[in-house]
């Protein structure tokens, strides 16, 4: 089998979330994963996004803690995104999470999104890299999109996921992901 290096598999999330943004569910791979799903929801829904800046009264982690933990018991699945405004491929992934999918694709998933920009205004960088430290041993390098497991673990990153759903023969959208990571 094939190799593709990392580089090009970055290309391909990229593409793919431009892509399959809008077109979620064409082509025979993402019916796969989607058609199962339609019946149950036929509703539009956009991506659950909460971004967590700094506040003078809660420290990052707590903050994380307490928000991760009320999700988990509204029976929502979290990811964290950690992102920069300079960094091309997270201004892609805003594109994509600017769109709406199917509620039985993407309604059960929470994403805490943290902006590089927002922590260094507040000279709070150390509580940034220190949450990213929990899932991530490299800071500086973006996006990062962890789907988080309910213990608050890693289940899996953004960039594992584009080989594995390859693998599967599903287009690697991050729809499709958040749809194929429901079950397992």
């Amino acid at each position: 089998m094939r190799q593709v290096p990392k580089d090009r598999r970055r290309r391909t999330w990229a593409l793919a979330v431009l892509l399959g943004g809008s077109t979620v569910g064409c082509g025979e791979a993402a019916k796969s994963v989607s058609a199962p799903r339609a019946a149950a929801a036929d509703t539009s829904v956009g991506y659950e996004l909460r971004r967590l800046r700094p506040r003078d009264e809660e420290r990052l982690a707590a903050m994380f803690d307490r928000l991760r933990a009320q999700a988990v018991a509204e029976g929502k699945r979290v990811a964290v995104l950690f992102s920069a405004d300079w960094c091309e491929p997270c201004r892609e992934l805003e594109t994509e999470l600017g769109n709406r999918h199917s509620a039985a694709e993407i309604g059960d998933v929470r994403i805490f999104e943290l902006k590089e920009e927002d922590w260094t205004a507040a000279t709070r960088m150390d509580e940034f890299d220190a949450l990213r430290r929990r899932w991530s041993g490299i800071t500086g390098s973006y996006p990062l999109l962890i789907l988080l497991d309910d213990q608050g673990q890693q289940r899996e990153e953004m960039k594992e996921a584009i080989t594995r759903l390859e693998a599967a023969g599903i287009a690697p959208t991050l729809a499709n992901w958040l749809a194929d990571t429901r079950s397992g």
